[in-house]
């Protein structure tokens, strides 16, 4: 029984929290850079680096010059490993209800709690690497009354470094209302793809500007336990000072969540109260590499 509630559930249920997931992930074009990450199941993944040699002039004679291709893969471990069981007490729930209900439960803890936590470790771990990779390209954060100049200025600067790669512009809401009626009227619209769901971002000299809630892009983060006291509400705290705007190139940030097998249990297996039991478990993190961070850029309320 236990076998096939959980196979049938997996099948059913998790694709959907898999989807929902990434549609409330406002950080989920991260995710289309890890290409060429191997998953091995657990909490590991493997990624591989290429290097290619640079043109020669090519000879009539001679023909091309001959290049090299190195390659490297290496093993990181995802360091976000959270959890949390959930019990459905049996009197109001027969199989079919608890289906149902436990997809419903799933869904609201997605959306009130892992989201918002997966987004806002993702900023703040972009921060964390700029501030710690290249620290001059963090900066304070830009004045009300020359906010658009600036933000022209930057996306510039960022530009003149990278040339024709596409970039992000990630924007807090806060931020976002000080632009006034600019960011509706003078602004353009460009087709941007966020997961697997293409949408239409008001865009800067064809950069798309990402808004995420202010309460997601803070320079600090520490989740809780779900155990000791006083966290035993679990989630996690985000503060330090407020992120303004990031600049990133696109393929930049590379990030990997992987919802894991979630197993089920009837009121007559579980044996702490008469009730259905069913678990959530994710992993996921975030790469930036030294190249990524110097070719971008932050303003936060205070530099340093």
């Amino acid at each position: 029984m236990p076998n096939t509630l959980t196979n049938l559930f997996q099948t059913k249920v998790v694709p959907g929290l898999v989807k929902h997931l990434q549609h409330g992930l406002t950080s989920a074009w991260m995710e289309s850079n890890a290409i060429g990450v191997d998953y091995k199941g657990g909490k590991y993944i493997t990624m591989h680096d290429i290097e290619t040699d640079g043109l020669g002039n090519y000879d009539r004679q001679g023909g091309f010059p001959r290049g090299y291709v190195t390659g490297s893969k290496q093993t990181f471990e995802m360091t976000q490993d959270r959890g949390r069981e959930f019990l459905i007490d049996a009197a109001d729930n027969d199989e079919t209800g608890f289906l149902y209900s436990a997809a419903n439960v799933m869904k609201r803890f997605q959306e009130k709690h892992v989201i918002p936590e997966i987004d806002t470790y993702r900023y703040y771990k972009i921060y964390e690497r700029i501030n710690t990779l290249a620290s001059s390209n963090v900066l304070a954060a830009a004045a009300d009354d020359g906010i658009v100049d600036a933000l022209i200025g930057d996306i510039a600067s960022i530009k003149d470094k990278v040339g024709e790669v596409p970039l992000v512009v990630v924007m807090s809401g806060l931020t976002q209302a000080k632009f006034g009626t600019d960011f509706i009227r003078a602004l353009d619209y460009v087709k941007f793809q966020n997961g697997d769901i293409y949408t239409k971002l008001k865009a800067v000299d064809g950069t798309p500007i990402q808004i995420v809630p202010s309460a997601r892009l803070k320079t600090t983060f520490t989740t809780k336990d779900g155990t000791t006291g006083g966290q035993e509400a679990g989630g996690f705290v985000a503060g330090g000072d407020d992120i303004q705007w990031m600049i990133l190139p696109k393929t930049g940030p590379i990030a990997v969540s992987k919802i894991d097998k979630v197993r089920v249990f009837t009121p007559e297996e579980y044996q702490d109260a008469y009730a259905w039991k069913t678990d959530y478990r994710v992993w996921h993190d975030l790469w930036l590499t030294q190249e990524t961070a110097n070719n971008s850029l932050i303003r936060k309320t205070s530099a340093g």
